[in-house]
């Protein structure tokens, strides 16, 4: 379950406003996804594991 909160001013965006990820040509898309990708992958193979401990 979400809840909004109602004391922060919601920004008046017109339904039909760009998303500026559509702005990006392909090449720079494809770019992003993979540098991304790397990014997580790194931190993902540094990071410790936090599985749950039985004791």
């Amino acid at each position: 379950m979400q809840l909004n909160l109602d004391f922060f001013d919601q920004p008046d965006v017109p339904p039909s406003a760009p998303v500026t990820w559509e702005q990006i040509d392909e090449a720079a898309r494809i770019a992003a996804i993979e540098l991304l990708a790397r990014l997580i992958s790194r931190l993902l193979q540094n990071s410790p594991s936090t599985e749950a401990s039985d004791e």
